[in-house]
């Protein structure tokens, strides 16, 4: 019974304790932390805004300081941000980083502070700054560890600088600022894979050798000297790697007029999408818009299937077949396709519904015969319907001649025992093509053959 009684009265305790219980309710506070700033009121692109803000609070503890740097406050496009953990009342410092952007003009920015305290009570300041483009006594041209070269003002240019002088014959330069406003901080302009702009990481491809003048201009961020070329009226621009990309719309036997470039003729164009005569080098491929990659320091043209807006072009829309895999390559042998997505090549279609690709036979570490895309003891690749994975070719038929050399076995690749002749040419050619099925299949038909 006196158990019984005990359990009765630890029941009741503990009904009584869950009834005195109350869930905890989060209280928002009414209002943000007290805030005084003390901010830079001008300062240069490039540099930094040094501030200190003065935070209290008399009912939560602080939680953060925001700092956000606006280009437009009405558009909301911040240019620089930063957080500060402000734990305990009492003065913090803080700096925002100003980005060093091109053609943006001298003007006003805004700085917005926001101060935070526990319990999510907000206060906000903003403060106006002065934001202007430096300008320098001199930048400095840079190349390898030792060789420094001072860029002066160009007389009646502002922003222009230039260096005229001899030139180091492994010239790979990148472009350097003082500290701007005495803060320490340096811009380093370099190359992104096609165009000049600051922390870049790549060496600025001047195209000058032995001696010369190169040109920087600070507010565009344009320099000089570089390869101009203009492929029948379409200027070609850098890319990565080194080369430069004109979108042309060209067609059929148009002549190919090239500017910025010396002798053509001394190029490697491919047998498919040109054909070579006394008198100029002509498009062999059908009507429609391609992409020429120019490649100045090795002199080869590279041409892939492209759409009106210079995007690669597809099977369903353009009629573009493009090929992947292993042993085949362009222009040589060591540049081989593989299976990534951008070293694709499309095949040309030398007549409506008539595709080709051709060259030489060549071993695998061959990097020296232009024209040498086949590998001469191994062959694996296919053909997609895009840049990459997707729709691709699904019944191949192989001619007769075609089978004396390649099988399919999922990827086209050699027949059984087979070998090509080293350094002689081969050309394949696709026929028959029929539209994409419901699975996004193309079936197909391969010629391939010695030339």
């Amino acid at each position: 019974m006196n158990r019984i009684f005990k359990a009765i009265m630890v029941l009741g305790t503990l009904a009584a304790l869950s009834s005195c219980y109350k869930e905890p309710v989060f209280e928002f506070a009414q209002k943000g932390p007290d805030m005084t700033i003390d901010c830079d009121e001008s300062a240069l692109m490039g540099g930094k805004i040094d501030f200190t803000a003065d935070l209290s609070d008399a009912e939560y503890p602080l939680s953060v300081l925001n700092a956000k740097l606006y280009w437009d406050l009405e558009m909301g496009l911040v240019a620089s941000e930063t957080q500060l953990r402000t734990a305990t009342e009492g003065t913090y410092a803080g700096s925002l980083s100003i980005p060093f952007v091109k053609d943006l003009s001298n003007g006003i920015a805004a700085v917005v502070f926001n101060a935070v305290n526990t319990h999510l009570g907000e206060s906000f300041d903003t403060v106006y700054v002065a934001i202007n483009r430096p300008q320098f006594e001199s930048l400095t041209l840079a190349s390898g560890d030792s060789w420094r070269r001072s860029l002066t003002p160009v007389e009646g240019k502002t922003h222009e600088y230039s260096y005229t002088g001899t030139i180091p014959a492994d010239f790979k330069p990148f472009i350097i600022t003082p500290a701007i406003d005495g803060k320490g901080t340096e811009v380093t302009f370099g190359w992104n894979g096609t165009e000049i702009v600051p922390d870049g990481l790549e060496p600025i491809p001047f195209d000058i050798m032995g001696s010369g003048t190169v040109s920087f201009n600070t507010r565009t961020f344009e320099g000089a000297p570089f390869i101009k070329i203009i492929v029948n009226g379409s200027p070609a621009m850098p890319i990565p790697g080194g080369a430069f990309r004109a979108h042309v719309n060209i067609t059929k036997g148009s002549k190919l007029e090239v500017e910025g470039v010396e002798d053509m003729s001394q190029w490697y164009v491919d047998p498919d999408h040109f054909r070579v005569e006394s008198d100029g080098i002509y498009f062999n491929a059908v009507d429609g818009y391609y992409n020429f990659d120019m490649d100045a320091q090795n002199k080869f043209v590279t041409v892939r299937r492209a759409d009106a807006e210079g995007n690669t072009a597809t099977y369903a829309d353009e009629g573009a077949i493009i090929l992947m895999g292993w042993g085949v390559a362009h222009p040589v042998m060591t540049s081989q396709v593989g299976w990534e997505n951008g070293l694709y090549l499309t095949l040309a279609e030398v007549e409506d519904g008539v595709y080709q690709f051709s060259g030489k036979a060549v071993e695998e570490t061959d990097g020296t015969t232009v024209g040498g895309v086949w590998r001469y003891d191994y062959l694996s690749f296919k053909f997609f319907g895009q840049a990459g994975w997707g729709a691709e070719y699904g019944t191949v038929t192989l001619t007769d001649e075609a089978k004396k050399y390649l099988q399919n076995a999922g990827n086209i690749e050699l027949a059984a025992g087979v070998q090509l002749e080293l350094g002689a040419e081969y050309v394949m050619t696709v026929t028959e093509c029929t539209p994409l099925d419901a699975n996004t299949k193309f079936n197909c038909t391969i010629d391939f053959r010695k030339k």
